[in-house]
């Protein structure tokens, strides 16, 4: 179907030339001249309109063929590389903020913790204190944050 769709438009370009080609050839020659003679050329573009449509068609599958083998021989492995290139920076600049940010996470956690630790400390050396006051005996422990 397409070899025969690009025939067509071939053909109708071929006859559009041979008008204009003629019209330009003959300025003295009148609308009804051209047409008369472009028609006289009609079996001239019929013979040569359809080897070049089918030569058209065999340039255009080659150049294909040659564009996807030039693709698949150097431009695809090369934009594979890159992605894996790009995948191997992502993942370690990953690791190095996923690492950076556990680092600043455990710090926090671990001050949270160490804090929690110490109220306690703190409370319970607070209420000794407390208990041995209202007994009235002497408290000499001293604070742990000292």
């Amino acid at each position: 179907m397409p070899y025969i769709a690009l025939y067509w438009v071939q053909w109708f370009l071929a006859m559009y030339g041979v008008a204009e080609f003629l019209s330009w050839l003959h300025p003295d020659y009148g609308r009804g001249e051209v047409a008369e003679a472009a028609m006289a050329h009609i079996p001239a573009v019929t013979a040569l309109g359809i080897p070049a449509t089918f030569t058209l068609m065999e340039v255009i599958q080659r150049l294909m063929v040659t564009y996807d083998y030039l693709m698949n021989k150097y431009v695809r492995p090369l934009q594979e590389r890159q992605r894996a290139e790009g995948r191997e920076q992502g993942l370690a600049e990953g690791l190095a903020e996923g690492l950076a940010k556990g680092l600043v996470e455990g710090r926090a956690e671990g001050r949270a913790e160490a804090e929690a630790e110490f109220r306690v400390l703190v409370s319970e050396w607070n209420q000794r204190r407390l208990a041995a006051t209202a007994r009235n005996e002497p408290f000499d422990e001293p604070h742990p944050l000292l």
